[in-house]
């Protein structure tokens, strides 16, 4: 990643069960192990701004490192301190680069502070009565950019007493101020990719639907913004705690809270966060006309298991986490819905897929070396990576490949994997040489020709 100083490169040699080693995907490893945020932000809605702190406590993995980068995009930084001493930094190109006195020791714990303010045109929607941050976390958050590297994560928020709020983990503590302002503080406290840290603040009415495992809590804003009820609401998530269940029978393991929190927000929005996810008022009024239309509440659950907690180690396996959640959402609609709903979801991928082969954008899904984000073919990650889950499931059967998934997805809980990761755990589960299929339909750039 650009934002971090230097890369150790490292490989990933897995051993094969059947031809002794697989071909190797290369993984750089940051200098730095991020391990915790502390942030205390103040958003303005008028201004559409936000102004605070973020404390972040690091370790260095090598020797020698003198300075730290990360993004200074939409932000005007003010100060800058490195374990309670004032540090010396520079901006330039949009980057925040803070450079030490002397070499910092590996292995050692340190404290970076930085006070600053930031005008998000990307990375934060303001609208009159609710706020949300969006992807990408660094334009809000002054922060590293590392997919794999996970962190810890406290946010303090200072909003209007009439306003509710919502972030990652937990809400520990809400604080009244004198002034009409509450300050309420979120504690994520399992390690989490720094692309799920977020926060939603409006007047937003709430409600809870009891599961065996946890609480699905939707919050909305007001029927006279939103048209939508509690009545609505209960009727498009009506399958949320069908949903919740599925997915932690095929994962082996519950969510890592006792709650989730579902935001409805203005317009389209479908994107995940740790322990809730953003979901636009569209999409559930299109839910409420056909039930079928409930993909994005399944997508976005999802990411709790495959994206948030098995998370991809780069840009070159992104399709463990989209392609993977866009197969099983059709599995999703299979188990609900039939066979032809399963079909059908299915082919909203072959048809994706098409259109990118007909406008010559076709790409492999996963690489052995590194690309960086911009580098990505969403088509073949998401919708040709879906197909390539449902080849696997259709070449090994069933109790193979289900066995298989939720053996990858205890193994790797709360981890970073690549292919080969996917790939060895298949292949220890079903005793099937799978080389020949990933290199052709995975690292290479065939397409596959299926009749749904």
């Amino acid at each position: 990643m650009r934002i971090i100083n230097k890369l150790l490169v490292c490989y990933i040699i897995l051993m094969s069960p059947i031809n002794g080693y697989a071909q190797d995907d290369t993984v750089s490893v940051s200098d730095v192990d991020f391990i915790h945020y502390h942030a205390e932000l103040e958003p303005n809605f008028k201004e559409k701004s936000l102004k605070g702190t973020v404390k972040v406590k690091f370790v260095p993995r090598t020797q020698k490192l003198r300075n730290l980068t990360f993004s200074a995009k939409y932000k005007q930084i003010k100060s800058v301190y490195i374990d309670g001493k004032v540090a010396q930094y520079l901006l330039s190109d949009e980057q925040l680069t803070v450079n030490f006195q002397q070499e910092l020791e590996i292995n050692r714990n340190y404290s970076l502070k930085v006070e600053y303010s930031a005008t998000p045109k990307r990375g934060m929607k303001f609208y009159d009565d609710h706020i949300f941050t969006v992807y990408h976390t660094k334009n809000w958050l002054v922060s590293h950019n590392n997919i794999s590297d996970k962190s810890t994560f406290d946010l303090v928020l200072t909003h209007d007493a009439n306003m509710t709020t919502v972030g990652n983990g937990r809400l520990v503590s809400r604080k009244v101020l004198e002034n009409n302002k509450v300050i309420s503080h979120w504690q994520q406290d399992m390690s989490m990719p720094l692309y799920t840290f977020g926060f939603a603040i409006g007047k937003l009415e709430t409600l809870t639907i009891k599961t065996n495992s946890a609480d699905i809590v939707v919050l909305y804003r007001a029927e006279h913004s939103s048209g939508l009820t509690p009545k609505l609401i209960k009727e498009a998530f009506a399958d949320v705690a069908d949903m919740l269940s599925f997915y932690e029978s095929k994962a082996g393991f519950s969510l890592n809270q006792n709650s989730y929190n579902y935001v409805v927000v203005d317009g389209y929005m479908a994107q995940e966060a740790s322990g809730f996810s953003l979901v636009g008022e569209k999409f559930v009024h299109t839910v409420l006309e056909d039930e079928n239309e409930n993909w994005f509440i399944a997508h976005e659950l999802a990411h709790e298991w495959w994206g948030n907690s098995v998370t991809c180690a780069n840009f070159s396996h992104f399709w463990l986490n989209e392609g993977l959640v866009q197969f099983l959402v059709a599995v999703y609609k299979q188990h609900l819905f039939g066979e032809q709903a399963y079909k059908n979801e299915l082919n909203v991928a072959v048809r994706r897929v098409e259109r990118a082969v007909k406008e010559n954008r076709v790409a492999p899904v996963a690489f052995h070396d590194e690309i960086e984000e911009q580098e990505i073919n969403r088509t073949m990650a998401y919708s040709k990576g879906a197909l390539v889950f449902y080849m696997l499931r259709e070449k090994l059967g069933d109790e193979f490949f289900w066995k298989a998934l939720k053996q990858y997805t205890q193994t790797y809980k709360n981890k970073s994997v690549t292919t080969q990761n996917l790939k060895f755990t298949i292949e220890q589960i079903s005793g099937t040489d799978l080389t020949h299929f990933f290199d052709k339909w995975v690292y290479g750039q065939e397409i596959p020709n299926l009749n749904l």
